[in-house]
């Protein structure tokens, strides 16, 4: 039995990779909690670790954190086999290390998307 979960967790594994934040998969869930928790960038630096960037906007200190994933089963240049792509953004804005407003960003589609990854598939 042993044998076969080992196998079948090699399998799932094998079939997605994911780059990012998995804390905000769930997007939607997460800018609930920020919105209701969250007040400082410490706070939420403590709840969710280092943001992917930070840059300013409009005035305000803007923190994204993202969640990548690919399905299927692509090489290590996912130039073939991968088939699906998520990217899910959460961006929290900041003014005066006050928190002001939390959007959020989730794409989903056929990989690649939108052809910005053909630079680096194998011709």
């Amino acid at each position: 039995m042993n044998k076969i979960f080992a196998l079948l967790l090699l399998f799932v594994s094998a079939c997605s990779h994911s780059y990012g934040n998995v804390q905000i998969a769930n997007v939607i869930q997460v800018q609930k909690d920020i919105s209701g928790n969250i007040s400082t960038p410490e706070e939420l630096i403590q709840r969710y670790g280092e943001p992917q960037q930070i840059f300013t906007k409009d005035g305000q200190q803007v923190y994204e954190y993202r969640y990548i994933s690919v399905s299927g089963i692509p090489d290590e240049e996912y130039s073939t086999g991968a088939q699906h792509y998520d990217i899910r953004y959460i961006y929290v804005y900041f003014d005066n290390q006050i928190l002001t407003r939390v959007e959020n960003i989730a794409r989903r589609g056929a990989f690649p998307p939108e052809n910005v990854f053909e630079p680096f598939l194998k011709k």
